[in-house]
């Protein structure tokens, strides 16, 4: 019998016990100093853009497990009335011909982050840096560095190829700088958090990240007890002039990578077989003069009504009228590596969903079951998807039903929890 061998596997069963005892002890017992940070200016959290509510409802969501969260941005204006301890640096902007030859704004923005960093530690003595990953930010992995401090980038996009397709190309220096200042925080970052299995394969596939265990996936989510309560629905139509109507609802910013033209296009057809259908657009953005063009070129403005922006707390009293919501995606020519916000939403609201068949959108929603997906762009299959369930309340019921169900796989209490476990594996690391 081979003793040096069972005890040898003896050793690693106590080992691995005692570091499952050590993590619930730290879990259980360790409230975390976690400094948020975004380092890069082109996420300004005074508009009310879906980032904001992701980076709002993270920072809630580790409040209420008792954590103390120090937000630390770059941004335009020095008040952000919705966020309790934060810290906003000014963007520091180089003149004449100097940013176009490199991003040495992204530079002393991210020495200025690094020292604003170490100061604050002095006060608040981090035990996570938890950075939202940005295209020109390098200054929470060198103080991380520096001061010994665990870090974690969440990232949502890979950013340079997305400013090719949704506003310019990032010129040819800036982005070779740009790849390698990516690679470098994606390489010294402890833990990356990823929005979706398609974002993790590009990181991987594309030799930015080469260990793929160093990745966690994990998607949006939605505030789902917001959803769980009883709305005026008759008072709520009635103050919006809606008696009587099938409604179809768009919730979220209004941009270039979203099909909202398509549910435009589709209702005349739809109205041919359900005329009392109206379309409540509910958002604002860069889109909106466009869309508003199309519905009069379509002669449908009576029923295409925009909302403009909507506080989000109000978000779930609007979609208690909805009798149908949709979500729809272009194809764009590269993989989607979004996690939409307003899929989660729409499932916590209990309603039949129409989606585009895309990205990660196709692994949270199942066909038939908890929505109907529908082919990029497709017109006639999204105006045959609400004309379905225009016609058929028992589908409609059925998709709510599962949705209602499938919508607590995706709180952003479990997603806190997520983020928890995280942290205490690398402080107990480290340790």
């Amino acid at each position: 019998m081979d003793f040096t061998r069972i005890f040898s596997i003896y050793s690693k069963c106590i080992h691995a016990n005692v570091r499952y005892v050590l993590l619930v002890i730290m879990k259980n017992s360790k409230k975390f100093s976690i400094l948020y940070l975004i380092g890069d200016r082109g996420l300004d959290l005074t508009k009310g853009e879906g980032f904001k509510i992701h980076v709002q409802k993270i920072i809630e969501g580790l409040q209420k497990k008792g954590h103390n969260v120090f937000l630390l941005t770059i941004n335009e204006k020095q008040s952000l009335s919705e966020f309790d301890s934060y810290l906003t640096v000014q963007h520091k902007y180089l003149r004449f011909f100097f940013h176009r030859l490199f991003p040495f704004t992204g530079t002393i923005n991210s020495i200025n982050i690094m020292l604003h960093i170490i100061k604050l530690n002095k006060i608040y003595q981090f035990n996570v840096i938890h950075e939202r990953f940005g295209l020109y930010a390098f200054g929470g992995i060198l103080a991380s560095r520096l001061l010994g401090i665990p870090h974690v980038m969440e990232i949502n996009g890979p950013g340079i190829e997305e400013k090719k397709l949704f506003t310019k190309d990032i010129p040819p220096i800036q982005k070779l700088t740009v790849k390698m200042i990516r690679k470098f925080c994606l390489q010294f970052t402890h833990h990356i958090i990823a929005v979706s299995n398609n974002l993790k394969k590009f990181l991987i596939e594309n030799s930015i990240v080469k260990d793929p265990n160093k990745i966690t996936v994990l998607p949006n989510a939605a505030d789902t007890q917001t959803f769980d309560k009883d709305f005026d629905i008759a008072g709520i139509k009635k103050s919006l002039g809606l008696e009587g109507k099938f409604i179809i609802v768009y919730t979220g910013t209004l941009q270039v990578w979203y099909a909202i033209e398509d549910i435009i296009s589709a209702l005349p057809l739809v109205l041919r077989e359900i005329p009392n259908a109206i379309l409540l657009i509910v958002g604002e953005g860069q889109a909106r003069e466009k869309l508003e063009k199309l519905s009069k070129e379509l002669k449908i403005t009576d029923k295409v009504r925009f909302t403009g922006y909507i506080d989000h707390m109000k978000i779930p009293e609007i979609l208690s009228i909805a009798d149908v919501v949709v979500a729809p995606f272009k194809e764009l020519g590269m993989t989607f590596f979004g996690s939409a916000i307003k899929i989660f939403e729409y499932l916590s609201a209990g309603k039949p969903i129409i989606a585009t068949k895309i990205g990660q959108i196709a692994e949270i929603l199942q066909d038939q079951y908890t929505a109907l997906l529908v082919e990029p762009s497709v017109v006639e299959e999204i105006a045959n998807a609400i004309i379905r369930l225009a016609r058929d309340e028992q589908l409609r019921s059925y998709l709510a039903k599962n949705a209602r169900i499938e919508a607590q796989k995706y709180s952003w209490d479990k997603y806190a929890d997520q983020l928890e476990n995280i942290y205490t594996t690398l402080l107990e690391d480290r340790r």
